[in-house]
């Protein structure tokens, strides 16, 4: 990620952030294809950014997912485990909207 020094650091996991942020964001992003800066700066909501944030970690790297993640008191194979059910979140999601 080029711009990953825009990005809110999230403090907390995946499984911590609202299905219905994380579902909102995750269509947004991956299904219209929305760019990740463009979404942080249609919201004020520090909720929204975050969750924001969070969803572009979906397809990064596992050293920038938890250097990212650095914020978030879980162990690093929670936050590895927690991206991984949000990936399948984001394939039904695609699934349902084809």
């Amino acid at each position: 990620m080029s711009h990953i020094c825009y990005l809110v650091h999230p403090k907390k996991c995946f499984c911590q952030i609202s299905s219905t942020l994380l579902k909102k964001w995750a269509i947004e992003r991956y299904i219209k294809n929305r760019p990740t800066l463009e979404l942080l700066e249609s919201v004020t909501s520090m909720s929204d950014k975050e969750a924001i944030s969070a969803v572009a970690l979906l397809d990064a790297d596992d050293e920038t997912l938890l250097d990212m993640m650095g914020d978030v008191n879980l162990a690093d194979h929670h936050i590895l485990h927690c991206r991984e059910n949000a990936r399948k979140l984001l394939l039904e999601l695609k699934a349902d909207m084809a």
